[in-house]
């Protein structure tokens, strides 16, 4: 327990007692009635707060699946976004989905919602055949239960972590999950003993350019962990230019706008960002009819090494859920 609670901070150690009985009480109540989903559910989510590549890793899973014959319909709270019941996304609007959401949205059917049971029907009535539920986020959402738990991390590995708000960690680790995905920056990956035997992935985080040019140009970044963005998007471009950082998840306004465009006039209005960005910007560089020229950057992860056992037990997973649960339920 010591190693979570940060004890050679007695504040931190107080602050995340109460925290973590916070947390307890918050789990306790909201999985009194919790209960499966009709289709399979795969959840991406992560013990630690922020910035462990769930989006990223997400996309992969899913884009796995559908190779392998399913049907993903994506299932996320939609941070940011200000609908109340769960919708399935239909138009470019960050404001309303979430930035996220969005990002979903360009490859699968995606449905935003905080109450997940509720999204959860509502993505049972999409067409498709083999449907699967993929949750970006939600192993701390108690209500909807899942049948395979993968939980990512990057830098900093959740078992060495402290409970928030000295630490990172949203919830003490438990091993109600099924596999543990290590994204790295670099090549020069260290591999270290597996957690409690659960199997564990490693996959390389590879900055791209979605769209634009690389030429040199102002770096706006609202991420999570926005310089390791602005340094990841300077290296893969071999360009060094001026940085503007914002808030995760910032929604822009046309007051961010006029500094972005004052600051990026120098580069001809060349401006580099992320995708997570650009879907928040690219509308409102169209309504300020504003001169800014986007070059789009994304985050991909590839594994490195062996995936098929993890692809194999989600598989069974599924075809265990279609046999036992799904067909009945229909």
């Amino acid at each position: 327990m010591s190693m979570y609670l940060n004890p050679f901070n007695p504040l931190g150690f107080v602050l995340g007692v109460c925290y973590l009985f916070g947390q307890k009480i918050d789990r306790a109540r909201r999985s009194t009635q919790a209960k499966h989903a009709t289709y399979p559910t795969i959840c991406v989510g992560n013990f630690q707060a922020g910035g462990t590549g769930k989006t990223p890793a997400t996309i992969w899973v899913a884009s796995q699946l559908k190779a392998l014959g399913y049907s993903p319909i994506i299932l996320i709270r939609g941070y940011k976004g200000s609908v109340k019941k769960s919708t399935l996304v239909h138009r470019n609007d960050a404001h309303t989905y979430g930035d996220e959401a969005l990002l979903h949205a360009q490859h699968f059917p995606t449905v935003v919602g905080k109450n997940r049971v509720e999204s959860a029907l509502l993505a049972s009535t999409i067409a498709g055949d083999k449907k699967v539920l993929v949750m970006d986020d939600g192993l701390q959402h108690y209500e909807l239960l899942k049948d395979f738990s993968i939980v990512c991390q990057k830098s900093q590995r959740f078992e060495l972590d402290h409970m928030l708000p000295m630490g990172r960690l949203r919830e003490i680790p438990h091993t109600n999950i099924n596999a543990i995905l290590s994204q790295i920056d670099e090549a020069g990956y260290q591999s270290a003993e597996s957690w409690k035997g659960i199997p564990e992935y490693t996959f390389e985080r590879i900055t791209a350019l979605v769209s634009g040019s690389k030429e040199q140009g102002l770096v706006v970044c609202g991420v999570a962990n926005p310089d390791d963005c602005l340094y990841q998007i300077q290296k893969a471009g071999g360009f060094i230019g001026d940085e503007m950082k914002f808030r995760d998840h910032h929604r822009y306004s046309a007051t961010d706008l006029a500094r972005i465009e004052k600051a990026s006039k120098k580069y001809d209005y060349r401006v580099h960002c992320t995708a997570k960005d650009a879907v928040k910007l690219e509308p409102l560089i169209k309504a300020e009819n504003s001169p800014i020229r986007l070059s789009v950057w994304d985050v991909e992860i590839q594994p490195v090494g062996d995936v098929q056992p993890l692809l194999d037990a989600m598989v069974a997973k599924i075809e265990e859920v279609y046999e036992n649960r799904s067909q009945k339920q229909a």
